[in-house]
C-alpha cells in the first residue's frame, strides 16, 4: 500500500510539471504586475501616446508632482504611437493640458511615468477612458541611445579630432600669454557689441535673407548676366557710350550756334502767322493743299523737274521785229543770219 501510494504521488507531480511546462509556453511576465506595485482602492484608466515606450517596465509607477498616484496596466501598439494604458487612484484629478513623460531618478534606476499638470491647472478633470494626446507627451532620453551615442562617439574617433583641434589651436596661439588675454579682451568686446547691436545683425539676416530669395527668383536674369552674350554685349558697352557722348556734345554744339534763335522765336511766329495765308489757303481736308503753296509745288513738279531731265527749247515761230513780211522770208532770213545760206 505504501509502494502504491508512493507511485501515485510521483504520477501526480509528473502530470503537474508537464501542465506547468505547457502553460509556460504562454507566460508572459510583462502582462502581469509585480506584486505589491499595483493601486489600491478604486481607480480610473487614461491612455498616453508615445512615440516610443521601448524601456518602460512592466507595472511601472505613475507618480505626479513626486507621488505616487497610479501604475502601469498595458501597454498597445497603435497606428502611428504606443499608447500605455495606466491606472490612476480615483482621488487624483488629472486636468486636462497634463504633460506626461518617462523620467528615472538615476542613470540605471527604473524608467517611471510623471503626469505634470499644466501651470494654471484650469483644465476640466480627464475621466475614464480619455487620452493625452502625442503632442502632450515627451519619451524623453533612452539610456540605450545615450550609451550608444556614447559608444561611437569613442570608437568614431570624436576624441582623437578633438586632441588634434586643441593641439592645433595651441599652435595658433602666441606663445606670450599677455597677447592671448589681449586676443580675448578683444573678442570679448566684438561679442559684447555684437550683443548689443542684436537689432542691427537681426536686420542684416533678414536682408540677406530677402536678397537670397530675389536672387533666387531672378536666377534666369542672373544667369543670363554671366552668359557669352551678355560678355560681348558689355565688351560693345564701351563703343556705346562713346557714341551717345559724341551725340551730347554734337547736340550742345548745335544749341549753342542756335542761342541767337531763342530770343527772335515770339516774332517768328507772328511772321509766320501773316505767311501762312499767303503760302496756303482753307483746304476740306489736311492732305490737299491750296493757295500760293500749292501752285509751286505744280510749278516745281510740272514745269521746273521736266526741264531738268530733258533741258529742250521748241521754237514755234521766229519774226523779225518791223518786218510784216511772211514766214517764208522771215525764215530765209533766219538761214542766213546762223550761216545756212549765202
Amino acid at each position: 500500500m505504501t509502494r502504491s501510494f508512493t507511485r501515485s504521488r510521483r504520477l501526480a507531480g509528473v502530470v503537474l510539471a508537464a501542465v506547468v511546462a505547457l502553460c509556460g509556453c504562454s507566460f508572459d511576465p510583462s502582462d502581469h504586475a509585480l506584486p505589491g506595485s499595483g493601486v489600491r482602492g478604486p481607480t480610473y484608466r487614461l491612455n498616453l501616446e508615445f512615440e516610443s515606450l521601448l524601456s518602460l517596465p512592466a507595472g511601472a509607477d505613475v507618480r505626479s508632482e513626486g507621488i505616487s498616484v497610479g501604475t502601469l496596466r498595458a501597454i498597445d501598439l497603435g497606428p502611428h504611437s504606443a499608447v500605455a494604458r495606466i491606472d490612476v487612484r480615483e482621488s487624483v484629478v488629472v486636468p486636462e493640458g497634463t504633460r506626461a513623460e518617462l523620467r528615472q531618478n538615476t542613470v540605471l534606476g527604473d524608467i517611471y511615468i510623471a503626469l505634470v499638470p499644466p501651470v494654471d491647472g484650469s483644465g476640466a478633470p480627464l475621466r475614464d477612458g480619455d487620452t493625452i494626446p502625442l503632442s502632450d507627451t515627451d519619451p524623453g532620453p533612452q539610456i540605450e541611445d545615450m550609451l550608444e551615442r556614447i559608444a561611437m562617439f569613442v570608437n568614431g574617433g570624436s576624441l582623437t579630432r578633438l586632441q588634434d583641434s586643441i593641439a592645433r589651436l595651441n599652435e595658433v596661439l602666441p606663445e606670450d600669454p599677455a597677447e592671448t588675454r589681449e586676443l580675448s579682451a578683444t573678442i570679448s568686446t566684438d561679442l559684447s557689441d555684437a550683443a548689443a547691436n542684436i537689432d542691427q545683425i537681426d536686420r542684416i539676416v533678414v536682408a540677406t535673407d530677402e536678397l537670397s530669395q530675389r536672387l533666387d527668383a531672378a536666377r534666369d536674369e542672373v544667369g543670363f548676366l554671366f552668359s557669352d552674350t551678355a560678355r560681348r554685349r558689355l565688351d560693345r558697352v564701351p563703343y556705346f557710350m562713346e557714341a551717345v557722348l559724341n551725340i551730347v556734345i554734337d547736340v550742345n554744339t548745335m544749341v549753342t550756334g542756335l542761342e541767337w534763335l531763342i530770343p527772335r522765336l515770339p516774332h517768328i511766329n507772328d511772321n509766320l502767322e501773316l505767311l501762312t495765308p499767303l503760302l496756303r489757303e482753307p483746304s476740306p481736308t489736311a492732305g490737299e493743299l491750296r493757295g500760293n503753296a500749292a501752285e509751286l509745288v505744280e510749278l516745281v513738279d510740272e514745269k521746273l523737274v521736266p526741264f531738268l531731265l530733258e533741258p529742250g527749247i521748241d521754237i514755234r515761230q521766229v519774226t523779225i521785229a518791223g518786218d510784216e513780211g511772211g514766214p517764208a522770208a522771215d525764215g530765209l532770213v533766219l538761214l542766213r543770219m546762223i550761216g545756212a545760206l549765202p
